[in-house]
């Protein structure tokens, strides 16, 4: 008889109990599946308009409207990688290559330099001014943020392994290879976006092209900078089959 009163207490408690949490529990498993299909909705948004911006819409669209070349190359780079974060078929390196050099045709009146066609050298603006021409260079370029594993936030390869700082700086006489064309300056810092400033723009050292780091500093917003000397590039190997040269041999064709 005991063991009966157990038995129907237990039975009636466990009623009880799948009465109230089983509720509960339905109710957050409907929760995270709204929460997951409500993000998975998001994710495909986001994806079909970096697909739209990336692969359909006008070059005006892809490189965005502000006038500042800087900030079209920012916004082309953020589509290019949301792209690729959201896509099961990513884009590869020689394609972002491409991609990112596509607005440097639109440039109407900027010089580009090679190493056939170098600017004059002038002085490095963060250092005392010398006229020691092993302290002169062509300017200074923006790196990246050697740190970020986004392709096109870096817009140099390093061609040493062992070529920066622990601070993220560039070692002197590294050698570094743009991987698209990038804006030479004569200083460090990007102004163009202010009204009525005329810029520090000498013009755009041409995608392929390399350079030796004379000096290197890291900005407030983590970028790598460089101060460079345009010089030949070494010749490749197996281990570094130089893809940049070979992209940007294929966007010049476009531009002809």
């Amino acid at each position: 008889m005991a063991d009966r009163d157990a038995w129907e207490k237990a039975e009636s408690f466990s009623k009880i109990f799948a009465a109230l949490v089983i509720p509960v529990v339905l109710g957050f498993a409907s929760f995270y599946a709204n929460q997951t299909l409500e993000k998975s909705k998001a994710k495909d948004e986001l994806l079909k308009q970096a697909i739209s911006v990336v692969f359909l819409d006008k070059s005006d669209q892809m490189a965005g409207a502000d006038k500042s070349f800087e900030s079209r190359r920012a916004h082309r780079s953020h589509w290019l990688e949301i792209y690729n974060s959201l896509s099961d078929v990513k884009l590869s390196d020689d394609f972002i290559a491409v991609m990112m050099e596509q607005d440097a045709k639109s440039v109407e009146g900027v010089e580009l330099y090679t190493i056939e066609n170098p600017p004059s050298l002038i002085s490095n603006n963060e250092r005392a001014e010398s006229t020691n021409e092993d302290e002169m260079g062509h300017g200074w370029v923006a790196v990246g943020r050697l740190k970020s594993e986004r392709y096109s936030d870096v817009n140099f390869t390093l061609l040493s392994p062992n070529a920066t700082n622990p601070d993220e700086t560039i070692k002197p006489h590294e050698i570094i290879r743009a991987r698209w064309s990038v804006t030479l300056r004569r200083n460090r810092y990007n102004l163009e976006d202010r009204q009525g400033y005329s810029g520090t723009s000498l013009g755009l050292l041409w995608g392929g092209q390399c350079a030796k780091v004379i000096d290197s500093r890291l900005d407030g917003r983590g970028q790598t900078w460089a101060f460079i000397g345009i010089v030949q590039c070494p010749p490749t190997t197996k281990s570094d089959p130089g893809f940049e040269r070979s992209a940007m041999s294929g966007v010049r064709s476009l531009f002809r």
